[in-house]
């Protein structure tokens, strides 16, 4: 049997209907490869989760890597310090250069003052260090951007002398990063593009769709970030998504099961990853097979029990008051729903789902589709609300 070349949960073999953002992305790497240049526009992709876009931020690390870029890779989290470890894992790529960062006198001094600035001892061994940003004010706030920032241009300049192009910085769930540590970085980012010399440094980052608020919130220039909303696939790039990964094996699709699937997944990547694997895996296909839509009643059947656990999960997240609004929207269709329309629904005003709404907004449950508009953050989990709460059972 060959194993499925379908990943579920994983980054896809096949990244399907990014190709604009993956050029976009690369022509500011190749800004920065050649020319040593400073990209001061902060690219961030937002969108649901399952959309693609880790995904997306991979395969612009494998751009970066090819121009020939250190990069560094973090996944914030509400726990962590952001800029501890940004600095742990820039000093751990520099260190595949050969740039001893524990060890080098100047590297330490750095170090060390990036700690006494952010309100915390000098460094220890290696870069073990906390820096969450604690002094107080704007004079502070200013002290620990500038040590950051100056932390960067060198590593930037240092990865330039030794035959790297530069460095490119990648933070994945950045909206979950804590505030100060936003702030932090995005000051020193704004600092570096009055840095001379210029140093050679790039920043990509991806977020939910509540991403845009939480920066504002932190920084009162978000306007240095260029926010890309990522949809949903359209048909034709779905349709590649299914057909190239089994391609690769000399496998192909029927055209009716296809276009079922297609239809099935509405365009959400994860979808279209999670019947690909079931269909994979209960077709046990060879080279020269071809998958039917015989076989499509029994994965779907698999499908079913990975989206009802799914589903589950995210309901548990919701509070009673959360719930209620998920209910009124499920039952309003499964489309987007207007919020005046939810808020008649429950019988209040608008202004009352402002809580609500915010909270489930953070924890990825639903997105604003349009202006006054809601939506699930997944295909099918309004109908799931619906049977939780009895609405959809006759």
């Amino acid at each position: 049997m060959i194993p499925s070349p379908y990943t579920p949960g994983a980054a896809p073999s096949v990244l399907a209907g990014r190709r604009e953002q993956v050029e976009a992305a690369e022509a500011d790497l190749a800004v920065v490869a050649t020319y040593a240049r400073f990209q001061g526009r902060v690219r961030v992709d937002i969108g649901s989760r399952g959309v693609g876009k880790t995904s997306l931020l991979k395969t612009v690390r494998e751009s970066a890597a090819h121009a020939g870029l250190v990069t560094a890779w973090v996944t914030a989290r509400a726990d962590e310090s952001l800029v501890a470890s940004l600095v742990h894992a820039l000093a751990a790529e520099l260190d595949r250069i050969g740039v001893d960062v524990a060890r080098r006198t100047p590297w330490r001094e750095r170090l060390e003052r990036l700690g006494l600035e952010l309100g915390v001892g000098p460094a220890k061994a290696g870069v073990e260090l906390d820096v969450t940003p604690s002094a107080e004010g704007r004079a502070g706030r200013r002290a620990a951007s500038a040590a950051f920032g100056d932390l960067l241009s060198t590593a930037a300049l240092e990865a330039r002398a030794r035959g790297s192009a530069g460095i490119c910085l990648l933070v994945d769930e950045i909206q979950a990063a804590p505030r100060a540590d936003l702030r932090t970085l995005a000051y020193a980012w704004q600092e570096l593009q009055n840095a001379v010399p210029e140093p050679p440094a790039v920043l990509f980052a991806a977020g939910l769709p509540n991403t845009p608020d939480v920066l504002t919130a932190a920084v009162t220039f978000s306007e240095r970030f260029g926010f890309r909303t990522l949809e949903r696939l359209g048909a034709t790039d779905a349709a590649e998504a299914l057909e190239v990964p089994a391609a690769q094996h000399d496998v192909t699709w029927s055209p009716e099961l296809l276009g079922e699937v297609v239809a099935l997944a509405q365009g959400y990547p994860y979808f279209l990853q999670l019947y690909g694997d079931a269909l994979w895996r209960r077709a046990r296909p060879v080279a020269g097979s071809r998958l039917g839509p015989e076989l499509l009643g029994a994965a779907h059947v698999d499908v079913e029990h990975e989206l009802a656990t799914m589903f589950r999960a995210r309901w548990a997240k919701a509070s009673p008051g959360e719930r209620r609004l998920l209910e009124a929207m499920a039952a309003l269709g499964d489309d987007a729903v207007r919020r005046g329309d939810v808020a008649a629904r429950l019988g209040v005003g608008t202004n009352d789902l402002s809580v609500p709404r915010r909270s489930l907004l953070d924890k990825g449950l639903i997105e604003v589709a349009a202006r006054g508009m809601l939506r699930f953050t997944v295909p099918g989990f309004a109908a799931f609300v619906r049977d939780e709460s009895g609405e959809g059972r006759s």
